[in-house]
């Protein structure tokens, strides 16, 4: 394994020859060599450091209660005798409530430092705890939608790499942190330059393998996003200080950033953007590593005979031209919304649902590891469509069997708690299943733009989803929430209906393709 041999899985390649990137691609995996392998299984390494960022909010940001000990440090403080450092009273010139002390009275006496304590928030409403949190899929937000530019026009690696480099930069500068508003900005731009990397190297992932190895190489992607739930948690436990926590996520950045500075560009990609020559030099690049002699210079490399002229413009015109590009768009982006929304709220919301913060976490990453292993079988057996559908039916029915109020002890767990440790593995799968589902449906014309567009929409769902799980819970009945939370996955389960199977069909190229691949579709289960 890893010694030179001859390309001798493909029949002849002299001048003249003409053959699709697909068919090298899966000379390439039918016998990888070691060089091979490694390539594929660091290359989305950084899927580890995502939660670590995405979640440090939850650890940075430990809120004490009035339980916990807290010293005054003014005599008047001391001389009021009060039980609750947030206790208010109600200003007899204005008949609001006010705060008797000020935070330069008392003291927390924690053992690690937390934002919520450095920045006043304790006595809040919750919600400035919950912006800190949540303004991050807005920076999400707006670097998708500045990515769906960059990954179809930039190159899926040079987008990934310059939000390398902006995001190890932010989280540097986080260290430095001592200003509430300046760290909503940071967590803006730590979102804008996170998820444009993650994105671009799913797509570029995909790209670079045949159609039947997505299925194992995307449960290996969301298996690395596992990975990150123990190592945040361990950050958060051990590191005292929440600014080191910064500094520790961009070394991190930095060491999972080297299989994006060594990976080649998409082949896929150069030829739809007619650069024929960088294509033939990545393809040999990937024949290198896996120990083939590959010689390319006089052998045409197909692409589809349709229109591949790639812009904006084009790609906009596609939309007008084939409605059922805007349907399945459509329906993808409503499915990654609710999605999403349910994801990031249970995944921020653990601390309401669970009496222990650290172990819902670990419990949480078993329960999606559970989910990404199980997803693989049950994928390769039933399809994409089949078991989103499972999926979604599984969440929706979690979601009402966790209404009703039952304790289990004095030991703070209930009902509620462990159907949503449970329903946390259906929402884990639907994750999983759609980064799938829609890197395979959207042509490769369009993809960067689809997955882009999908994903701007879950970064709506996951700003609304810790409201739903931190603050929606406080001033409603928690049947309110779930039963709508229910409802939106029975409708997302009929969106799938709606949608093709893409299990034994090669991946579309262009909106032509599109609609070719529709004309059998049946509208079953």
């Amino acid at each position: 394994m890893g010694e030179q041999h001859e390309f001798k899985q493909i029949p002849v390649l002299d001048s003249g020859t003409a053959i699709t990137v697909d068919k090298l691609l899966e000379q390439f995996a039918a016998k990888p060599s070691w060089r091979y392998c490694i390539v594929f299984v660091t290359l989305m390494v950084y899927w580890t450091v995502a939660p670590i960022i995405t979640y440090m909010p939850v650890f940075a940001g430990i809120t004490p209660t009035t339980s916990d000990n807290w010293t005054c440090i003014s005599d008047r403080c001391t001389s009021l005798n009060l039980s609750d450092p947030c206790a208010t009273d109600v200003n007899s010139e204005t008949g609001l409530a006010e705060r008797i002390l000020n935070s330069s009275e008392y003291q927390w006496n924690l053992d690690r430092t937390s934002f919520v304590v450095d920045f006043d928030l304790v006595c809040s409403s919750g919600v400035e705890k919950t912006l800190v949190s949540s303004i991050f899929f807005v920076g999400a937000f707006f670097g998708l939608l500045v990515g769906s530019f960059l990954f179809d026009n930039l190159g899926r690696k040079p987008s990934a790499l310059c939000g390398t480099a902006m995001v190890i930069v932010i989280n540097l500068t986080g260290f430095f942190c001592r200003n509430y508003y300046f760290l909503l900005a940071i967590r803006f731009f730590q979102a804008f330059s996170s998820f444009i990397i993650a994105t671009s190297m799913y797509i570029l992932n995909q790209e670079l393998l045949p159609t039947r190895y997505r299925n194992y190489s995307n449960g290996w992607v969301m298996l690395n996003w596992c990975v990150g739930y123990p190592i945040a948690s361990a950050i958060g436990y051990f590191c005292h200080d929440w600014n080191t926590m910064f500094l520790v996520s961009a070394v991190l950045t930095v060491l999972t950033s080297i299989p994006i500075v060594v990976i080649v560009e998409s082949p896929r990609y150069l030829l739809v953007k007619e650069k024929t020559n960088a294509a033939k030099r990545s393809l040999k690049t990937l024949a290198r590593w896996n120990g083939m002699n590959l010689n390319l210079d006089e052998v045409s490399l197909i692409t589809p005979e349709k229109d591949q002229e790639l812009t904006f413009l084009k790609q906009m015109s596609d939309f007008r031209k084939y409605p059922v590009l805007i349907g399945e768009t459509a329906i993808q982006m409503f499915l990654w919304f609710v999605v999403a929304m349910s994801y990031y709220g249970f995944n921020f919301g653990w601390g309401a649902i669970v009496p222990d913060m650290y172990l819902a976490y670990i419990v949480a990453m078993v329960g999606e590891v559970i989910s990404t292993i199980g997803l693989i079988p049950i994928v390769a057996l039933i399809g994409r469509r089949r078991a989103l559908i499972l999926l979604f039916s599984g969440s929706s029915l979690c979601y009402l069997l966790a209404i009703p109020d039952v304790p289990f002890g004095s030991s703070g767990w209930t009902l509620e708690s462990v159907m949503c440790l449970l329903g946390v593995i259906f929402v884990s799968g639907c994750f999983s299943g759609i980064y799938l589902y829609s890197g395979e449906i959207a042509p490769t014309t369009h993809r960067g733009m689809i997955f882009c567009w999908c994903s701007t929409a879950a970064r709506v769902g996951s700003f609304l989803g810790p409201f739903i799980f931190n603050n929606l819970f406080e001033v409603t009945h928690k049947a309110v929430p779930l039963v709508g939370l229910a409802v939106l996955s029975v409708v997302c389960l009929l969106g799938v209906v709606g949608l093709v199977e893409t299990d034994d069909k090669p991946i579309a190229t262009t909106a032509e393709d599109v609609v070719e691949r529709r004309k059998h579709h049946r509208y079953r289960f």
